[in-house]
């Protein structure tokens, strides 16, 4: 699994050299914070990343440059506010002001300014998916699809295991330089479960939710409940695709990332029309080949 993972990584590098002049990065001021983007420039259905929690846009470069090649279409990271090349603003120390309908609304803001404020397909991993969950259910009409990397449901935050957090937390003050992205990220996660509770992804997007063999956790009750907060939610609506990522962890993509890339080509060439789907799966069938064979080779030099 691992030398598969390195290899697809290389052929990453390689399938990615002529999207390369197509990358561009931006930065917006949005709501008085500037927010970092860094685009694959295509064509067709933009797929818009979500990073997981601490984490920022540079984490999809291995799977965003194979996608590019194999999709063509447009793909959009970016750093949400307080994280990455993102800047939050900390002269507003009021939590609620930095929350995640906040993030929502600034991530609404910057995509009309980039002018990508029509239809998109998601994708987002771990604490991510709690954004794309609110920003699905304001403009469901917009989302066609979306996959979920091991991702963050309002479900798995039981009301005893939030107590806990909150008194971990105590009375932090805001740090006087740096991780005001974190900072707030967790004052605002009692909050931003209430919120996404209250706002489910709409059963009428089609979903392909890929779940970690062995999620984040040290407890087993920690893990079960996540597994199963994945298997209800799949069961939810019979668009929905659940897919267990065996022997992985919970940064799938860095595990095994020809499966987050195959789950993501498959849901994009799902609901696009016919003709850009054959050409799609026709191009991921020879990096499926190239990639396979690679690893194959270097197994058998091994």
């Amino acid at each position: 699994m691992k030398m598969l993972a390195a290899v697809l990584l290389g052929l990453a590098t390689l399938a990615g050299q002529q999207a390369r002049s197509q990358e561009t990065d931006v930065d917006l001021a949005v709501r008085g914070d500037k927010l970092h983007f860094h685009v694959y420039k295509g064509e067709g259905l933009p797929i818009l990343f979500e990073a997981g929690g601490g984490d920022d846009s540079t984490v999809w470069a291995g799977i965003a440059k194979p996608l590019h090649d194999i999709t063509g279409a447009t793909l959009i990271t970016y750093d949400r506010a307080g994280f990455g090349r993102s800047d939050l603003n900390g002269h507003n120390q009021a939590v609620d002001a930095h929350g995640i309908e906040n993030g929502v609304a600034e991530l609404d803001e910057a995509l009309h300014q980039l002018g990508y404020d029509g239809k998109i397909m998601l994708v987002a991993h771990s604490y991510g998916a709690l954004y794309a969950t609110l920003y699905a259910s304001k403009h469901p009409q917009r989302i066609k699809t979306a996959v979920l990397v091991d991702g963050s449901s309002a479900c798995w935050f039981t009301e005893d295991w939030m107590k806990d957090f909150v008194r971990e937390q105590g009375d932090k003050k805001p740090p006087a330089s740096g991780s005001l992205g974190s900072y707030y990220q967790s004052k605002n996660l009692p909050k931003t479960v209430e919120i996404v509770r209250a706002n489910a992804f709409p059963a009428s997007i089609p979903i392909i939710d890929l779940v970690s063999d062995h999620p984040p956790f040290s407890s087993e009750a920690d893990i079960s409940r996540w597994k199963e907060c994945h298997r209800t939610f799949v069961d939810a609506a019979p668009n929905r695709l659940g897919i267990k990522a065996s022997g992985t962890g919970h940064y799938i993509y860095r595990d095994n990332p020809f499966l987050v890339i195959q789950a993501i080509v498959k849901a994009y060439a799902g609901v696009v029309d016919g003709k850009a789907a054959r050409q799609i799966l026709a191009r991921d069938v020879d990096y499926s080949i190239e990639a396979v064979n690679k690893a194959s080779s270097l197994h058998d030099v091994n």
